[in-house]
C-alpha cells in the first residue's frame, strides 16, 4: 500500500532545517511562494474519498488522528489562507486553500467568500488546485485583515466542510521603500521547535513579544519561516493568540522544506527586490545570519545550543568566529540586547559573544570538578 502522504508530509516536518521561502513576484506575493504550485492539474478529491468518522486501514486512522492533531484540520479538511505584502493601490491575489486531510489532494468546486470586517471582498470557488482566488487592490496604505469562509459546497456529500471555521488572511500594503525587520518563529519568538506549536504549550521567546512591538513602530514586520503552508493556520493561530504584532507570515512548499542556507539567501534576494528597505533580519541559525548578511541586512543572531553543556558551547564559539559579517552582525544572548542595539546604538560582535561563551563553558566544567571533588571527599 501506497504510505499517505500525510504521513510522509509529518516525516518530511521532523527534518525541517527552520528557513522560509517567499515569492518576490508581487503578482502572487503570498505564503505559500506560488499558491497554485503543489496542485495537481484535473485533480481533486471526490466525496467518497473524505474520511470517514470511523473504519478504514490503520494508516488512514493514523493520517486522521494526525491531520487534526498537526495540520489544524477540520470536517476531515485543512484549510488555510496565504498572507500577501503588496503595494498601495495595485492588485494583489487573495488566496486560500482546501485540502482532504486524509490525503492531502485538493477539493475543487467549493465557494470561498472573502470578507474583511463585514465588507465582502468577493466570492470564489476553489479550483483543481484546491485554490480560490480573488484580485483585490488596497486603497492606501496599511494592514488588511480579512477572513476567507466556505460558503457553498459542490455536492451534499461535502456539506460538513461549511462548518469549518473561517481562516485569517493579511494584506500588508506598503510604499516599496518601507523598512522590513525579517523574523525567523522557531527558537527565535517561539522559545521552542514548531513541533512544540503543533503539540501544544508552546511559549513565546522571553521579551520576544514587548520588544517586537516596539520595533513595529518603526519598521514593518515580515514572519519568515521554512515551516511548510500546511502549518500556515497553526502558526498564524499561534502568533495571534500570543499578541504579536501582525505581520504576513510568509511560508515554504513541502517540496522545498529540505532547503536551508543556499534557499534563504535566494529568497532574501527576491525580497529585497519587491521591497529594497527590507534591512535587517532576526534568526536562531547560523545559516539564517550568513544569509541576512550576504544580502546586505543587519543580522541579529539568537544561537541556539545547549547552555550546561561544555562542549556544546565551545563548538558554538567556533562556529559563530566563522561567520563573516562585514560589521553587519550581531550575536546576541536575547531580544533585551536586540532592543539595545536596534534603540541605543549598542554593537554584540560575534567575538566578544565567542569569548564570553568560552569564559561560560570554561566556568560550568570548574564547577563540575569542584562537585566531582566534594563528592569524592
Amino acid at each position: 500500500m501506497r504510505k499517505s502522504l500525510v504521513t510522509t508530509a509529518l516525516a518530511a516536518l521532523a527534518m525541517l532545517p527552520g528557513c522560509f521561502k517567499v515569492n518576490a513576484d508581487l503578482s502572487g506575493f503570498t505564503g505559500g511562494g506560488s499558491p497554485g504550485g503543489s496542485g495537481e492539474p484535473g485533480g481533486g478529491t471526490s466525496p467518497s474519498q473524505l474520511p470517514s468518522s470511523g473504519g478504514g486501514s490503520w494508516r488512514d486512522i493514523a493520517s486522521q488522528v494526525a491531520g487534526r492533531k498537526f495540520l489544524g484540520a477540520e470536517q476531515g479538511a485543512v484549510f488555510y489562507a496565504f498572507d500577501t505584502l503588496a503595494y498601495p493601490r495595485q492588485p494583489v491575489e487573495l488566496a486560500a486553500k482546501l485540502l482532504a486531510a486524509r490525503d492531502l489532494k485538493p477539493i475543487p468546486g467549493a465557494t470561498v467568500a472573502i470578507y474583511q470586517g463585514d465588507y465582502l471582498a468577493g466570492r470564489v470557488e476553489t479550483g483543481a488546485d484546491g485554490i480560490a482566488r480573488l484580485s483585490w487592490t488596497p486603497p492606501q496604505q496599511g494592514n488588511y485583515a480579512f477572513l476567507a469562509k466556505i460558503v457553498a459546497v459542490p455536492d451534499e456529500a461535502y456539506q460538513p466542510l461549511l462548518q469549518i471555521e473561517p481562516v485569517s488572511l493579511l494584506v500588508a500594503a506598503r510604499p516599496k521603500e518601507t523598512p522590513f525587520v525579517v523574523v525567523d518563529l522557531d527558537h527565535t519568538v517561539v522559545d521552542s521547535s514548531f513541533f512544540r506549536v503543533l503539540l501544544g504549550g508552546a511559549r513565546p521567546m522571553a521579551d520576544s513579544v514587548e520588544v517586537l512591538e516596539r520595533i513595529s513602530e518603526r519598521y514593518g514586520i515580515l514572519y519568515l519561516t521554512h515551516r511548510p503552508d500546511l502549518l500556515t493556520r497553526r502558526s498564524k493561530d499561534w502568533l495571534i493568540d500570543n499578541r504579536y504584532p501582525r505581520g504576513p507570515l510568509l511560508v515554504s512548499e513541502m517540496k522545498d522544506v529540505f532547503d536551508s542556507g543556499e534557499f534563504k539567501t535566494a529568497k532574501l534576494s527576491e525580497v529585497r527586490k519587491a521591497f529594497p528597505g527590507v534591512s535587517i533580519g532576526i534568526g536562531d541559525k547560523l545559516t539564517d545570519a550568513q544569509a541576512y548578511v550576504n544580502n546586505g541586512l543587519t543580522a541579529y543572531l539568537i544561537p541556539d545550543y545547549d547552555r550546561e553543556d561544555p562542549d556544546e558551547m565551545r563548538d558554538m564559539a567556533r562556529s559563530v568566529r566563522k561567520l563573516r559579517g562585514g560589521g553587519r552582525l550581531h550575536v546576541v544572548s536575547g531580544w533585551r540586547e536586540i532592543e539595545e542595539s536596534l534603540f541605543r546604538g549598542r554593537a554584540y560582535p560575534p567575538e566578544a559573544f565567542a569569548r564570553g561563551l568560552e569564559a561560560q563553558a570554561t566556568r560550568i566544567e570548574a564547577e563540575d570538578r569542584r562537585r566531582d571533588k566534594d563528592d569524592d571527599d
